[in-house]
């Protein structure tokens, strides 16, 4: 799922309430636990009292550490932005690998999530929707800036970028990777190495030094 564009942003907007260090506490079980069930469910179809009695905790204990529902999905776009955010050379200095490091990372993130999950993240928190946008195409502006100057000669760059795009929509949704009877992953990244033979000069991107 590529969402429509929102404002760039080129630092994390959001800041975790959890301690990193306390991985087994409550806390981070709850959001754990809602993550699971947004994989096959809305954020509406995930009642907070449901996820206390799986837990076998009472609704206050919940409440206590999660006043709101919004509360724990602020958590898992923290977690999103974290991952975004991280300098491009952290994923080592192979232009086309990094591509497809970020690649999986995208894939991953929408993977694990329900649509019904993201349609209701942008109808009933768009602030948060917008975070997670804003993160997506921050990381997408920043790979486009490093592949330009490789793309083949002649090639028109919006184009490019614009049949980039609608692949990798194309390919993530489905109907699509069901009909080839592929997996998500394995679409997506035939659709990627189609795009890069079409558009990119291998030979050059290959010598390139990657920096931030």
């Amino acid at each position: 799922m590529i969402p429509t564009k929102s404002d760039n942003t080129q630092k994390p907007q959001l800041r975790t309430k959890l301690f990193d260090g306390d991985k087994g506490s409550i806390t981070h079980q709850i959001v754990e636990l809602f993550a699971k069930h947004a994989n096959t469910k809305g954020i509406r179809a995930i009642p907070m009292g449901d996820l206390a009695k799986e837990l076998r905790i009472s609704t206050k204990t919940l409440y206590k550490n999660f006043r709101t529902k919004e509360d724990i999905i602020y958590e898992l776009v923290v977690k999103w932005e974290k991952r975004v955010h991280k300098p491009i050379t952290y994923y080592g200095d192979d232009l086309i690998e990094i591509l497809r490091t970020w690649l999986k990372i995208w894939i991953d993130n929408d993977a694990q999530f329900s649509t019904e999950f993201w349609t209701d993240l942008k109808t009933d928190y768009p602030q948060l929707y917008k975070v997670y946008v804003d993160s997506l195409y921050y990381r997408i502006e920043t790979l486009k800036i490093k592949v330009a100057p490789y793309l083949k000669e002649g090639i028109n760059p919006e184009f490019a970028w614009q049949a980039y795009f609608i692949l990798m929509t194309a390919c993530s949704q489905a109907k699509t990777f069901e009909t080839l009877k592929m997996t998500r992953e394995e679409c997506v990244f035939e659709a990627f190495d189609f795009w890069i033979q079409g558009a990119v000069d291998l030979k050059r991107i290959k010598e390139a030094v990657v920096s931030d």
